[in-house]
């Protein structure tokens, strides 16, 4: 197993954080809500401004190349404050298999401590990613058939939840 030093990304990541984050996109679209075309329009700042009111991990390796990332983000509401939500995991493909999706989501899950039930969604075909998360304790709740149209292909997604007891 590789190590990666983890750490929560600043404004001064924009641009690893961008190619990241469009890598996985353009690779991956039906494993994202977003889409390459609109990532791709967002300016400078307005990543920038993301990662400030975001908690997004990175993984990076001894070059400071940034090899993969996930983020957590708690339920402002009153009534949802105890939940969290996993989103935007994507590791980049020369480092699958050496332990930074395991690294990352530590930190995420460590990051929500406090939070009774951290939730998440991964696209059905995702195997991988499905064993990652049932591997930390997750758990299948709903399946959302269709829920992610990429060009003529429906998606369905799994809804999964880790409810801590918090």
């Amino acid at each position: 197993m590789s190590r990666f030093n983890i750490r929560r990304l600043e404004r001064s990541d924009v641009a690893a954080f961008r190619d990241v984050r469009l890598e996985g996109l353009e690779r991956h679209p039906e494993a994202f809500g977003a889409s390459y075309e609109d990532e791709l329009a967002h300016s400078a700042s307005q990543i920038s401004d993301r990662i400030a009111n975001n908690c997004i991990f990175g993984g990076f390796t001894d070059a400071d190349a940034l090899a993969g990332v996930i983020a957590i983000a708690r339920m402002k509401g009153a009534k949802t404050h105890h939940i969290a939500s996993i989103w935007g995991m994507y590791i980049r493909p020369e480092a699958r298999g050496s332990g930074l999706s395991r690294q990352l989501m530590h930190a995420a899950l460590d990051e929500a401590t406090a939070c009774r039930s951290i939730r998440l969604c991964v696209v059905s075909s995702n195997h991988a990613a499905i064993r990652l998360y049932e591997s930390f304790g997750f758990k299948e709740w709903a399946k959302d058939s269709e829920a992610l149209k990429v060009g003529d292909v429906y998606h369905d997604e799994i809804l999964m939840r880790l409810d801590t007891g918090a």
